[in-house]
């Protein structure tokens, strides 16, 4: 498929009058080619737009046939190119998933389309399903948009449901009883072989968005578990009386025509306006009017945002975390963005610096991305436009993993400081990510350079205190504590005692994921370990373990030898200074034996040794050249 065959194809669209049966084998003989003849990536544009405004055409033959040939050239570059694809996400993916709504065959080339674009490009097909899929006008796109997610969990194992979670609870309070009724079947079959986790992030999120009672009743049913407690559905029913059912303002609706026309460069009435539906999905993506468009894109307004996304901390915690250096934000200039647009302009630019290895070419500006987006989360981006950010933070995350992995420290600092900042601002919006870095953190740790330990461990002691408990980084924690480098188990005593200083409501999670033992093997491990600074370290942790399962702890402390027992009761912050003793007479018997013994054989070395240096004393006289030294001695003796 060449240049010259998609202007024809364009040629045919741009007459005022056209012959139907001619577009119509014209658009056969484009998809008999697309399957089996790779296409000229020039032509892709001219192709991708026509097609879409043909797929909308009132005329049913030019729609399915111009559907067809759409879908049946993003197969032709998912095989072809893939990398191409995400650069149309915002043009195709919106039409795809308006065509989900249609029957049998269009419904069905829609959704494996769709499919393969979330292949080729996960994140934008997602972005693209929250913004044109869950926000549209019409109640049976919004109804099989969900269907979809199921089908798709079915065919992708690697698919997410919880990028999309609160998109799909959102559905709940749905003005359709379809769209609510196809969300709670969502729900249940996503949900059916999930995690114990993956069942609390749920629960969280049908708390936090007030859902009726009712429905958070009817789930419960179906899924077999307790969301709600029972003495809080009388608070919950309250809370959801006072909220607004209403769904989120959904986008205008634009002419399909003049969308294309501005791509193409074409006139406005050069195609026919009679022959076009009106009403399009194209504009959902860009339904957030930018007011501030004409502002310039970094500003500085006079206050900044309060961001208080990441959770409240104890006083203890976070009096604990001070003390670790480098864990205080440092203070960088803001950057503040005019609109969503501009932010994922500016962070997708972020991207091609830091694809394949690290070089001379690169590396200046990896680090000068890094800066920039820890100046990002200090202004706008993370309170105004927060579901734009993380979602592009995901094309970035591989690149901060290998910025953090530099082995020039400067890049290798800020990476660390990154994630401190994202951890401080963003608190568990980052869960996603977390897993990832704390494996790379952890392996920082146990680097010959010291700056960059230090820069892992408190990075990783921020991101663990910020982001919500996971199985998996427990175990990432606990494997550390047991690691052959002894920075790695230094490091890894205080990061378990983070983990059970700031967890403490997640006791419930932790023993049914069964961390309590992995967390008692890590700390027997430690305590009885070559190195004093990690003993050391974690005998406070065993406190903190003590304070949640004081049962389990008792029987540890019980097996320890009678030198390490009383070592780590005199590291109990609750007791006082004198506690493990009974009284101050004990203390001297105490002291008395803790003196080394002389043995026999080292006595009688020292008797003859002070015996040496006796005749020396006396032997010295003769060397002055006195007159018979030795009579005189002799007689004197």
């Amino acid at each position: 498929m060449s240049l010259s065959d998609a202007k024809l194809l364009q040629s045919e669209f741009s007459k005022p009058t056209f012959d139907y049966d001619k577009l119509v084998s014209k658009l056969s003989e484009i998809r008999h080619d697309l399957k089996h003849q790779p296409v000229e990536i020039k032509a892709v544009d001219i192709f991708f737009d026509y097609l879409v405004i043909g797929s909308f055409y009132d005329d049913v033959r030019i729609s399915q046939y111009s559907f067809g040939c759409l879908c049946h050239l993003v197969k032709r570059l998912y095989f072809q190119e893939q990398t191409k694809l995400r650069r149309y996400a915002n043009q195709i993916v919106p039409v795809l998933i308006e065509k989900l709504a249609e029957k049998n065959k269009v419904h069905d080339v829609a959704r494996k389309a769709l499919t393969d674009y979330w292949r080729a490009s996960s994140i934008d097909v997602e972005r693209c399903i929250r913004k044109a899929g869950f926000l549209n006008d019409r109640d049976e796109v919004r109804e099989q948009t969900l269907r979809f997610l199921c089908t798709l969990q079915e065919t992708e194992p690697k698919f997410v449901v919880r990028g999309l979670l609160f998109d799909i609870v959102s559905a709940l309070k749905d003005s359709s009883p379809k769209v609510q009724e196809a969300c709670i079947q969502s729900l249940v079959i996503l949900h059916r072989n999930a995690s114990h986790q993956a069942i609390i992030d749920l629960k969280a999120e049908i708390v936090n968005q007030h859902i009726p009672p009712e429905i958070t009743k009817g789930l419960s049913n179906k899924l077999g578990v307790e969301i709600l407690p029972k003495e809080d559905t009388e608070s919950s029913q309250k809370m959801a009386n006072a909220t607004s059912t209403q769904r989120l303002p959904r986008s205008r609706t634009v002419d399909i025509t003049n969308h294309s026309a501005g791509n193409t460069g074409l006139a406005a009435g050069s195609i026919s306006t009679s022959t076009v539906i009106m009403r399009t999905p194209l504009a959902v993506l860009s339904a957030k009017s930018d007011e501030n468009r004409n502002l310039p894109l970094f500003s500085t307004p006079s206050t900044s945002p309060s961001l208080t996304l990441a959770p409240t901390l104890s006083e203890s915690v976070l009096l604990y975390i001070k003390q670790i250096p480098g864990t205080v934000m440092e203070d960088l200039k803001p950057i503040y963005v005019a609109s969503a647009r501009d932010l994922e302009q500016l962070m997708e630019g972020m991207v091609r610096w830091f694809d394949g290895k690290e070089t001379e070419a690169n590396w200046a500006e990896r680090q000068k991305s890094i800066v920039t987006l820890r100046e990002l989360v200090r202004g706008n981006a993370v309170s105004d436009y927060m579901v734009e950010f993380i979602t592009c933070l995901r094309f970035l995350a591989d690149g901060i993993i290998k910025a953090v992995s530099s082995l020039r420290t400067t890049l290798s600092t800020h990476g660390c400081k990154l994630v401190s900042d994202l951890a401080n601002i963003t608190g568990s919006a980052i869960d996603s990510f977390a897993d990832s870095f704390t494996q790379t953190l952890i392996k920082l740790s146990a680097s010959t350079k010291k700056i960059a330990g230090q820069s892992a461990n408190a990075s990783l002691v921020v991101l663990l205190a910020y982001t919500s408990f996971q199985h998996r980084i427990a175990v990432h924690v606990c494997g550390a504590c047991r690691d052959k480098n002894a920075s790695a188990r230094l490091f890894g005593a205080g990061w378990l005692q983070v983990l059970l200083m700031v967890h403490v409501d997640q006791k419930l999670s932790m023993e049914a994921t069964n961390c309590i033992e992995i967390f008692e093997s890590s700390i027997k491990s430690c305590l009885a370990d070559a190195n004093p600074h990690v003993r050391e370290s974690m005998r406070a942790t065993y406190w903190e373990f003590q304070a949640l399962w004081p049962n389990r702890a008792s029987a540890l402390i019980n097996n320890l030898d009678p030198m390490a027992r009383k070592a780590l009761e005199k590291a109990n912050p609750n007791s006082s200074k004198n506690s493990s003793l009974s009284s101050g007479a004990a203390e001297k018997p105490v002291a008395a034996a803790a003196r080394p013994r002389v043995s026999a054989v080292a006595k009688a070395i020292m008797e003859a040794k002070q015996k040496q240096e006796a005749q020396a004393q006396i032997q010295k006289p003769a060397l002055r050249g006195l007159d018979k030294p030795a009579v005189n001695m002799t007689k004197s003796v």
